[in-house]
C-alpha cells in the first residue's frame, strides 16, 4: 500500500514538471533589421555593432543583422564609429518582442541630435498624450502636453538634405497616422518640428497624407466642385469636395467601400472599391453622367 502511495506522489511531480517541457514557453526571439548610414544611405563602414545585453553582432556588408534576444526585449544599442571619430551609441526602442521581430531601418551617423515637437488633435488643436512618434528608427511617446523628444537621431551636417528627408511617423489608437519631416536642420543640437496634427478616425472629414484611396472625377470641367462620398452600406465614412484638379483622396482602414460623386443632377453612381491591407494604395476614377 505504501509503495502505491509513493508511485502516486512521483506521478504528480512528473505532471507538475510538464513532462520535462517546462510549459513550452518561448525562450528567445530573433531580432532583424537594417542599419544605414545617414551620410550616403548605405551600410555603415566599418561595420556597426548591434547589442542586446551581453550579446552583440556586427552588421553585414549590406547593413543587415540578426541577433538573438530574450522575450520582452524592447531596445537594441547600435555602436557606430564614424570615419576619424569616436564611437557613438544609438538606442532604438520598440514594443516588447514576444516573437521574432523585424526592426526595420535603423539610421546612424557621425552626429546625434534631438528632434522635438508636439502632436495635436486636428479637430480642436488639443494636445494628444500617449502618441507614438518615430524617426530614423528612434521612438518616443508624447507627454501629457503632447510634446515629444526623439533623442540621438542621426545627423550629418555635410548631408543636411538627407536629414530633412528623414521620415517621421506619428500615431495613436483612435487617430489616423501621419507622416512628417524635419522643418529645418538642427540649431545647437536640436531640430524643432512644427506641430503635427492627427485626424480622429471618426467623422467624415478626410485626414491628411498619407492617402491610400484616390482618384479623379471625370469629365472636365464637370468634375470640379463635385461632392465625393465614401460609403459602407448606407453610412458615409468620408466626404469631400473636389477642387480645380478634380481630385479626391482619402485615408481609410482596409475594407469594402463604395465611392459616389455628385454635382447637381449629375452622379457617378456607386463605384465599389476594396482595400485588402494597410499597405494598399488604390486609384479609382469615377465619371459623372
Amino acid at each position: 500500500m505504501k509503495s502505491l502511495w509513493w508511485i502516486w506522489i512521483v506521478g504528480l511531480v512528473l505532471l507538475g514538471c510538464g513532462g520535462g517541457g517546462g510549459g513550452g514557453g518561448v525562450t528567445s526571439v530573433q531580432l532583424t533589421g537594417l542599419v544605414e548610414n545617414i551620410t550616403n544611405g548605405g551600410a555603415p563602414s566599418p561595420a556597426a555593432s548591434v547589442q542586446v545585453g551581453s550579446t552583440s553582432v556586427n552588421t553585414g556588408t549590406d547593413g543587415s543583422f540578426t541577433i538573438t534576444a530574450p522575450p520582452g526585449t524592447d531596445f537594441v544599442l547600435v555602436v557606430y564609429t564614424p570615419s576619424g571619430g569616436s564611437p557613438l551609441t544609438f538606442r532604438f526602442d520598440f514594443t516588447p518582442a514576444t516573437e521574432d521581430k523585424d526592426l526595420g531601418r535603423l539610421i546612424v551617423g557621425p552626429q546625434q541630435v534631438t528632434v522635438t515637437g508636439a502632436i495635436k488633435n486636428q479637430s480642436d488643436s488639443s494636445a494628444i498624450s500617449g502618441a507614438t512618434v518615430t524617426m530614423g528608427g528612434v521612438r518616443a511617446i508624447t507627454a501629457g502636453n503632447g510634446v515629444y523628444s526623439l533623442l540621438n537621431v542621426a545627423y550629418d551636417p555635410s548631408a543636411a538634405t538627407t536629414f530633412l528627408n528623414l521620415e517621421g511617423r506619428a500615431g495613436k489608437a483612435g487617430f489616423f497616422p501621419r507622416i512628417f519631416y524635419p522643418d529645418a536642420t538642427p540649431i545647437g543640437g536640436v531640430a524643432s518640428v512644427s506641430d503635427v496634427f492627427l485626424q480622429p478616425d471618426s467623422g467624415t472629414a478626410p485626414p491628411g497624407t498619407p492617402y491610400n484611396l484616390e482618384g479623379l472625377v471625370n469629365p472636365s470641367p464637370d468634375g470640379v466642385g463635385a461632392v465625393v462620398e465614401l460609403r459602407q452600406g448606407a453610412t458615409v465614412i468620408r466626404r469631400m469636395t473636389t477642387g480645380s484638379d478634380r481630385r479626391y483622396a482619402f485615408w481609410v482602414t482596409p475594407g469594402n467601400y463604395m465611392v459616389i460623386a455628385t454635382k447637381g443632377t449629375l452622379t457617378s453612381g456607386l463605384v465599389p472599391v476594396t482595400l485588402s491591407s494597410p499597405a494598399d494604395t488604390v486609384r479609382r476614377d469615377v465619371t459623372l453622367n
